[in-house]
Formats: C-alpha cells, structure tokens, sequence
C-alpha cells in the first residue's frame, strides 16, 4: 500500500502553458541580443536551464551569456525578477489537479513536490498555481540544498526524509519514465507513471492517463 506522495510538477500537476521558445525569444530582445542567433540562444539557455547543482534564472542567463560572448547587464538581476512573474502568470494547472491535491490533503496524505529545474522558476510556478499548502516538502533541484536532479537518489532521499515515511510505502508520480520512474524505482520507491498504460505496461508500473484516472488509481492504493 502507499501512505506518501511525490509529485513531479512539469508536465503533471501543471506547467506553462505558453510558447516557451516565444519566452526566450522575449528574452533574448530585452537582453538587446538582436545579432545573436535566435536559435543558438535558445539551445545554450535551455542547457544552462537544465544543469545539476544549484541553479536559478539569473545564474543560467549569466551561464549562457558567458558562452555567447555577451555581457551580462547591470540589470540582470531585475530582468530576471520580471521574466519569472511573465513565467509565473502563463503556468496552468493540469484539470483536476487542484481538486486532487486537496482531497488528498483533507485525507492526510504526505505529500512532497520533486521537480527537476532552477529553484526560482520552480517555485514561482508553485505559487503561481497556490499548490504551495499541500506539501510537506518542496524538493527542487536547482536549490542549494538540494543541488541534485532526479533520477539522481539524493533527491528521492530527501523527499522520504521530509514525508518521514519509508521509500517502500511513498509513490513517485511523474510523466518521465527516466526521471521519474525509473530514479523512484531504483531509489526503492514504488511509482505511477503520469502517461500511457502502453508505457506504463514496459515500465512495470500503473499509468494514469489524467487526473481523474490518477484519482480513481490512488483510491484503490493509499493506505486507510
């Protein structure tokens, strides 16, 4: 039986619902980068948005103008702050998503937020969404203390840590098999893939398809 929860966010519980190429493209012309290459830029922040180790906005604009050549302006640190309440406003949550964390959560299920990514985007999606209350513990990995991404253990370590609960008895919900199913599986952690049951089926785990068959899954699981 499963008495704890680990949620994946991206892709999930929710995620931004925009253009996220149209977003660095706006980056990229606030930053006055009009004769660097759209797509070089694209490719090189998008590698600095998805290292190891701690990790935020800024710090991977700062990363990926280094590489370019570029100068990074007085007023990165401002410009950041704007980019993330743009993110912030276009991230949506998955139908359903709210109503099911609060079940859960009436229920007393311990629940920790897993998501790969900068620490500050992360968790201005997290508030961008108010899902911040379900969780007894919020594990990014771009935060310092943190500083691992999933499938790496340390993560899904944390994560039982913080729920005070065994890897045997917590689920890993998530729609990357990689990350989120196979880090969980080798962590010792049971885990339901947020996809395809043909998917799920070559993992050897369930699948959801979307919130509401996720629901019905967890009701024939949880512990009373």
């Amino acid at each position: 039986m499963i008495r704890a929860l680990c949620f994946d966010l991206d892709g999930t519980l929710g995620g931004y619902a925009g253009d996220f190429r149209s977003f660095l493209a706006l980056l990229r012309h606030e930053l006055l980068l009009h004769d660097c290459d759209l797509n070089r830029f694209v490719e090189v922040v998008q590698d600095e948005l998805s290292r190891d180790g701690p990790l935020t906005l800024e710090h991977a604009l700062r990363r990926a103008l280094a590489r370019l050549d570029q100068r990074a302006p007085a007023d990165l640190a401002a410009m950041t702050e704007a980019a993330l309440r743009a993110y912030a406003e276009d991230v949506r949550p998955a139908p359903g998503a709210g109503a099911l964390l609060e079940r859960l959560h009436r229920r007393g299920v311990p629940m920790a937020l897993v998501s790969n990514g900068p620490v500050d985007m992360q968790r201005a999606a997290l508030a961008g969404l108010k899902f911040e209350t379900y969780f007894r513990s919020v594990l990014v990995s771009g935060d310092p203390d943190v500083a691992a991404r999933k499938p790496a253990p340390r993560i899904f370590s944390l994560a039982c840590t913080g729920l005070e609960a065994l890897p045997s008895e917590t689920a890993m919900i998530g729609d990357s098999a990689a990350s989120d199913v196979e880090g969980a599986l080798a962590y010792g952690m049971q885990a339901i893939l947020f996809g395809s049951a043909a998917e799920g089926e070559r993992l050897g785990v369930p699948a959801a398809a979307d919130v509401e068959a996720l629901a019905a899954l967890l009701e024939e699981r949880l512990a009373s």
